[in-house]
């Protein structure tokens, strides 16, 4: 699995979950888009069941579903990262899990959100954890993609000064995830973009809201 490997990815956001927090743990506030797509998704979710943050990092995401009425959970791979989440929002539940093996129950969720996660995950391993995720949505629930475009992988050594045992990161085109999405049994309702800010990865944005559907 190499640059791909989950003990990597997690070595690697041990390594820089401070440095992250104070770069960019408020991003959402410079971000109306992402804000917009969140607030969409919380009302729209289905049922009473908590909302997932999946890849949560410091945990903005979760607490910005939870001030806004839902119950969430972050699941973030690094506990260095879940530490900071921790720190910032206490009393809030945070749990350390792969997207690939979801520690929840099934149809439990009534929604999740998975900001900048899956291109941690090699191309071969999406469609596993797409459904994962719809084991533990209900049915009918909210899901909410945001990644990068473009196109193969990139590997990277060095993040926020910290120099890193390479990571890779899966660039995915706007139509072949929307067919990844189709393929396991969510309806694609809405796509947005959006470039990126000065001070992150200089890729292009896609941020997809798809349904849970019955097989």
């Amino acid at each position: 699995m190499g640059a791909f490997d989950p003990n990597i990815v997690r070595a690697a956001y041990d390594t820089v979950a401070a440095d992250y927090v104070a770069t960019f743990g408020d991003d959402l506030d410079q971000l109306p888009l992402d804000r917009s797509v969140l607030d969409d998704a919380v009302g729209r979710r289905v049922g009473d069941g908590p909302m997932i943050d999946l890849g949560c990092g410091p945990g903005q995401v979760a607490r910005y579903l939870a001030d806004r009425g839902a119950h969430s959970i972050g699941l973030d791979l690094s506990p260095e990262m879940l530490h900071q989440a921790r720190r910032q929002a206490e009393g809030q539940p945070f749990v350390c899990g792969d997207l690939r093996s979801l520690p929840f129950r099934s149809a439990g969720a009534s929604g999740a959100v998975a900001f900048y996660s899956i291109q941690h995950l090699p191309r071969r391993d999406l469609p596993v954890a797409l459904d994962e995720i719809r084991r533990v949505l209900a049915p009918g629930g909210i899901l909410v993609i945001a990644t990068h475009l473009g196109q193969g992988e990139v590997y990277v050594p060095e993040l926020l000064g910290h120099p890193l045992q390479p990571v890779g990161g899966t660039m995915y085109g706007d139509h072949e995830l929307q067919g990844m999405l189709e393929g396991h049994h969510f309806r694609v309702e809405r796509v947005r973009h959006r470039e990126p800010l000065p001070h992150e990865y200089s890729s292009n944005r896609i941020y997809l809201t798809a349904r849970s559907l019955e097989e």
